[in-house]
């Protein structure tokens, strides 16, 4: 098993990113649509703006790419 293709850890998903692809890499591995992730982190962005910039953040610096179409 490949590290890079590891289907059981979070990812950046570069293929289908509007800024950097954290939203798309949560709704593929928990096969989701975009738009419901998306919408879910700007809900969350009105109720608790720091913490969810921060950790979007964190999560695009941290988390592995891939190219996911």
């Amino acid at each position: 098993m490949s590290i890079g293709r590891d289907k059981s850890a979070w990812f950046v998903n570069k293929a289908k990113r509007k800024i950097s692809g954290v939203c798309a890499g949560f709704a593929a591995f928990y096969e989701q649509p975009i738009w419901l992730v998306r919408a879910v982190v700007v809900l969350l962005a009105f109720c608790f703006p720091v913490a969810v910039v921060v950790a979007y953040i964190a999560a695009a610096l941290i988390l592995p790419e891939r190219w996911v179409y």
